[in-house]
């Protein structure tokens, strides 16, 4: 009998141990899973989309009616999805047609204008983003024959965010002047009177995609295939700028 206690002891013990084993070969591996996710989307680098106006601020609004808000937030989740592809950590600062000032806010329009102004800003500052880009459409009902997308950055600020954004904006540019603008190419431009690019805490940009006001490119705007070509073009020069800036963070 005690020989049997005996054994059922020490078989007791056995299974305890490799129990513990397993167990212990399971956290471990758990943990170092993990791990590796942290690590993986702490390296992962973070770009802050921007779909311009929304809600009651429609933008740009074309002959027809066509309003801005829509196209640029067609655009800017067609991006989204291809960048996430790539492992890039992506923030909209709206995903739906709305403006963002508080729910329920009253006063007139510039001042709810102002207050989504502010809450853009306030996303793009708090995700310490790689990059920043704020989608929009251009309009010049004065000549309607102007067409074509530019780029703009902050031509004032930190001189290190100012570079930096100049960079992006640069590659963007090239982007669209070899896909886009192929008849009459554009130069990025600098701007410092613009909400969002006054005292910018990121490397941002403000993407003008297109002239609303110009028929034939209304008419293309309008289109999901050209809308893509748009954002293959935005989807490559990111990835481009983004590989660009990474020796100098890989440590």
């Amino acid at each position: 009998m005690k020989r049997r206690i005996s054994n059922l002891l020490i078989l007791s013990l056995v299974l305890g141990a490799l129990v513990a084993g397993v167990w212990q070969e399971d956290l471990t591996g758990r943990l170092a899973f993990v791990s590796s996710r942290i690590r993986s989307e702490q390296q992962a680098p973070v770009v802050v989309i921007d779909p311009g106006h929304g809600g009651m601020d429609g933008g740009a609004q074309a002959s027809d009616g066509t309003s801005e808000k829509d196209i640029n937030l067609a655009i800017s989740k067609k991006l989204e999805r291809r960048l996430q592809k790539d492992g890039v950590k992506v923030i909209l600062t709206r995903s739906r047609d709305e403006g963002l000032y508080e729910k329920g806010a009253q006063g007139t329009i510039r001042t709810l204008k102002t207050q989504d102004m502010k809450r853009r800003k306030q996303i793009i500052e708090e995700a310490r983003a790689d990059l920043a880009i704020s989608i929009h459409l251009n309009s010049f009902t004065q000549d309607t024959s102007v067409r074509g997308a530019q780029v703009f950055y902050p031509s004032e600020g930190n001189p290190g965010i100012v570079k930096k954004s100049k960079a992006a904006a640069k590659v963007l540019q090239n982007g669209f002047n070899e896909k886009i603008n192929t008849e009459k190419p554009r130069e990025e431009m600098g701007k410092n009177d613009v909400f969002l690019l006054r005292e910018a805490e990121s490397p941002i940009v403000i993407a003008e995609c297109g002239f609303l006001s110009n028929p034939d490119e209304l008419q293309n705007l309008k289109k999901r295939k050209y809308q893509e070509e748009i954002v293959k073009v935005l989807h490559k020069s990111v990835c481009s700028y983004l590989q660009q800036k990474r020796p100098a963070n890989a440590h």
